[in-house]
């Protein structure tokens, strides 16, 4: 029996389990060690029961400090290790007010490609942290997640899945699989009453046109593919970034595959 990839945990938001991908390598990746998530606050409390038969052991939040403030974890346990950066705050072209005000698709479409490019620079600390933060739970689960689980998730997985040998289309595949797993209309701009949503009172997003803000909450293939020809372009691999601005040993790398990897 094939494991669900979309967790239905209470409370969730884009909640899945990145195992089953073939590798390069002639394996597999896990079921059951690497997860993605979006915002986690709103998970009901046997929804963070569950959490010890899934063993995690390491959770890896990516959102910045006004976000964690904003929307708290809730209490995983002593056995999970919590992976924070103290990150005050972090520029974007979609969080541009020149861009704020835009009712058109592709500036919206340009602006998410320019994001992206951008994305595997701006959080390299945390992306570096990922890396240790599934050393860490070698024998375990990681959970890696932002608010949606799409922009940063979606960077720091395809990473991952790229150093453990995962094929390219596989990496896209699992990336816009937001697409269906989750309505992000609904869970992030849709309970702004209720503080469970991503944008607040004032936000910029809340001033794009259907069709711009669209562009924003879609995983489009071109989006991820443009952070990979970013690194590439700039780091000469996908594996020299890893190695050269992540700094992850070769020993680490192997280490990860075989606790990754079937």
């Amino acid at each position: 029996m094939i494991p669900t990839r979309v967790l239905p945990l209470p409370g969730s938001c884009n909640f899945r389990d990145c195992g089953g991908y073939e590798t390069t390598h002639g394996t597999r990746v896990r079921w059951g060690r690497l997860y993605r998530s979006g915002l986690m606050s709103g998970l009901a409390p046997q929804a963070t029961a569950q959490f010890t038969a899934l063993g995690v052991r390491a959770v890896c939040d990516l959102r910045r400090n006004a976000e964690r403030a904003l929307h708290p974890n809730p209490d995983f346990g002593d056995r999970v290790r919590r992976f924070e950066w103290d990150t005050l705050s972090e520029s974007s072209p979609i969080r541009d007010r020149a861009f704020a005000g835009t009712d058109a698709a592709d500036v919206a479409h340009a602006a998410m490609i320019e994001m992206y490019e951008q994305l595997p620079f701006k959080l390299q600390s945390r992306l570096a942290g990922v890396f240790a933060a599934l050393d860490h739970a070698r024998d375990g689960a990681t959970i890696v997640h932002c608010m949606a689980g799409k922009d940063r998730t979606g960077v720091a997985i395809a990473l991952v899945l790229a150093a453990i040998g995962v094929r390219r289309e596989a990496i896209i595949e699992d990336y816009v699989l937001t697409n269906s797993a989750v309505d992000l209309r609904t869970q992030l701009m849709g309970r702004r009453a209720t503080g469970a949503g991503l944008a607040t009172s004032g936000d910029s997003l809340l001033e794009l046109s259907p069709t711009a803000l669209e562009a924003v909450l879609a995983a489009r293939p071109e989006y991820l593919s443009a952070s990979l020809q970013s690194i590439e372009a700039r780091c000469g691999s996908i594996a020299g970034y890893i190695r050269d601005e992540l700094a992850v040993t070769e020993q680490t790398l192997q280490q990860l595959r075989a606790s990754l990897t079937e």
